[in-house]
C-alpha cells in the first residue's frame, strides 16, 4: 500500500468511526427519553419523526450500527478498492448519498419554515443524525485514489475485453514445461487419441 493510499485509509476510517460514535450517541440520547426523560434532554418529539414505532426503529438502528461497524473495519472499503473494483457501485452510492442529503436538508426547511424558532423541538435532531449516515455513505463510496486507477480490478460487467474468448479448441498459448523432470511423464497427450 502506498503511503498516499494509506493515509486516505486512515483518514477514511477515523471519518467513518467518528459517524458511527456520533450515531450511536444519538441512539443512546433516544432511549434515555424514552426511558428516564431526563430534564436536560429534550422531550422525545424532538428526537423521533414518528414514521416508525419506537420499538421497531431501536432494533433497526442497532443493526445499522452494526453493519456500519463491518464497513468501517473493511480494508477494501477504507482504502477505495471497492470503488476501483466496482465504480457503478460505488458512483450509485455517492449519489444516493448526496440525494439522501439533500432530501433531509429540504426537511429541515420545511421544518423551520413551519415551526420558526422552535424548529428543533419537531424533528431537527433526526435531521442531523441523517445527515451522519448520509455522511457515512458518502465515504464509504468516494472515489478511488489514482495510484488505485492505474491498476484498475476489472468489474465484472462485461465491459473488459477477454482474449481467451477467441482462442480456438486445443489451441493452447506455448509455457513451459513444468513436469518434464517431475513425475516422468514421457508421452505427450494430444486431442482425440485415446488408447
Amino acid at each position: 500500500m502506498t503511503p498516499q493510499v494509506a493515509r486516505r485509509s486512515r483518514s477514511a476510517a477515523t471519518l467513518m468511526c467518528i459517524c458511527i460514535a456520533l450515531f450511536a450517541i444519538g441512539v443512546v440520547g433516544q432511549f434515555e427519553v424514552f426511558t428516564l426523560a431526563p430534564a436536560w434532554l429534550p422531550e422525545m418529539q424532538a428526537w423521533y419523526s414518528g414514521l416508525l414505532p419506537y420499538y421497531l426503529l431501536l432494533p433497526a438502528q442497532i443493526v445499522l450500527l452494526m453493519i456500519m461497524s463491518v464497513v468501517a473495519w473493511n480494508r477494501r472499503v477504507r482504502s477505495g478498492r471497492f470503488s476501483a473494483a466496482r465504480p457503478r457501485t460505488a458512483a450509485t452510492l455517492r449519489v444516493l448519498a448526496l440525494l439522501y442529503f439533500a432530501f433531509m436538508a429540504a426537511r429541515l426547511g420545511l421544518n423551520v419554515i413551519g415551526n420558526g424558532v422552535e424548529f428543533w423541538r419537531a424533528g431537527a435532531i433526526p435531521v442531523a443524525f441523517h445527515w451522519v449516515l448520509a455522511l457515512f455513505l458518502l465515504v464509504s463510496a468516494r472515489d478511488a485514489p489514482p495510484s488505485l486507477h492505474a491498476f484498475r480490478i476489472p468489474s465484472g460487467d462485461g465491459d473488459e475485453h477477454d482474449e481467451t474468448e477467441h482462442i480456438a479448441h486445443g489451441d493452447v498459448p506455448a509455457m513451459a514445461q513444468p513436469l518434464a523432470h517431475g513425475l516422468g511423464f514421457r508421452e505427450e497427450v494430444r486431442y482425440g487419441h485415446s488408447r
